[in-house]
């Protein structure tokens, strides 16, 4: 009997192919997107949670994508994303967001990131990107998400997270797609 190393180990069929696929995100966001940021958020939002954004491609609520109707759980299918008590230790909670914190440095070459996150006065900016690091992370466990592709977090998302981790002038920066 002979040693295989790697015998147990699952094969590229055992994995749904969909799940891993670079540049596979873009299917998940609705395709009516476009003339959103000039209506009533009322006539897309079906959280009650949105908020209205500047650009139609911010303009998305959680139930519209279909990644975030699995981690719900079978007795809240109508409940916001934001509301599950998940969302509150996996996103919100500074213990873990510090565990993320400490990742994210140990992981990036980029100096000036790692300089902004060693900061011994965390920034509520430095926090939200934290916390949107967090929630893509989460949402999108078998997805490489990076330079070149990128995803629009929900408005319902973003408000919770904004309201949790507010900027003084309340000004803030936004989605910003990918430019290769």
């Amino acid at each position: 009997m002979s040693i295989r190393p790697y015998s147990f180990e699952p094969t590229v069929n055992d994995i749904d192919m969909a799940d891993i696929q670079p540049g596979r995100n873009e299917p998940d966001i609705p395709k009516q997107l476009e003339g959103r940021s000039k209506i009533n958020v009322n006539d897309w939002c079906l959280c009650n949670k949105c908020i209205w954004f500047t650009t139609d491609q911010e303009c998305i609520c959680c139930f519209e994508l279909e990644k975030l109707h699995k981690l719900l759980p079978h007795s809240n299918k109508k409940t916001c994303i934001t509301e599950i008590s998940s969302f509150s230790k996996i996103i919100l909670d500074e213990e873990v967001l510090n565990i993320t914190r400490q990742q994210i440095i140990v992981k990036s070459k980029n100096k000036s990131k790692k300089k902004m996150l060693s900061s011994s006065q965390p920034t509520n900016k430095m926090w939200r990107y934290i916390c949107y690091k967090q929630f893509t992370h989460w949402i999108n466990s078998w997805n490489s998400i990076g330079k070149g592709n990128r995803i629009v977090i929900p408005s319902c998302v973003v408000n919770k997270i904004r309201q949790k981790y507010p900027e003084q002038d309340g000004c803030y920066v936004g989605y910003k797609s990918c430019t290769l």
